[in-house]
This record gives C-alpha cells, sequence and structure tokens, in this order.
C-alpha cells in the first residue's frame, strides 16, 4: 500500500474547475495540504493545467487554487495537486487541514 507524504481527509465541498479545456462544477472529495481528489461531470486528463474554487461552508469566500495540474484521472474524478495558491489562501488551506484533523482525527 502506498504511504502518503500528507495525510488525506474525506470531504464534501463544491468546486468549481476552469482551465483552457474546462469549466465546471464538481465536487471535493478528499483534501491534504498539496491537493485533492475531486468528481466533475467535465472530463479531464491527466496533466491538464487548471485552476480551482472550493467552497469550504465555514469560510466566507472560496478556497483559490491558481494553479493545479492534474495526476491522475479516471472517469469522472481525478486527483490534483495544487502548485500555485497566494499565500492567504495557502494559510487558509493549512487551517483547515488542522481543524479537520482535530475533529476526524489524522488521515481518515
Amino acid at each position: 500500500m502506498e504511504q502518503r507524504k500528507h495525510p488525506r481527509y474525506r470531504v464534501e465541498y463544491a468546486g468549481s474547475f476552469s482551465g483552457d479545456k474546462i469549466s465546471a462544477q464538481g465536487v471535493v472529495l478528499d483534501l491534504s495540504s498539496v491537493g485533492c481528489k475531486a468528481r466533475s461531470p467535465v472530463a479531464v486528463e491527466k496533466g491538464d493545467f487548471i485552476g480551482a474554487l472550493i467552497d469550504v461552508p465555514r469560510y466566507p469566500t472560496p478556497l483559490q487554487v491558481a494553479l493545479a495540474v492534474v495526476r491522475w484521472s479516471q472517469g469522472q474524478e481525478f486527483g490534483m495537486e495544487f502548485i500555485r495558491m497566494a499565500p492567504e489562501y495557502q494559510q487558509q488551506l493549512h487551517d483547515l487541514i488542522r481543524e479537520t484533523e482535530a475533529e476526524l482525527g489524522p488521515g481518515t
């Protein structure tokens, strides 16, 4: 079994994804400090570069990922690695991961 460097947490946040080949709504299914798994009715391909907005209900504005790369894609689900985020959103993401870990326990 593959060991991950960064724990992932199961979540269900609305998301929107956009890039040269995609503009779609979807759902973020799990989240880590460096990426996430999402589902969208619009197919994305491994290697696509996209931006993402993740609607975390406890935050007044969506978490903005300026640039991510799709690392894998299978049907309607795909995984992306976050490449660039503004410092304030990077801090929000780290705070969210810390809060989620406190609520759910490590790597659930």
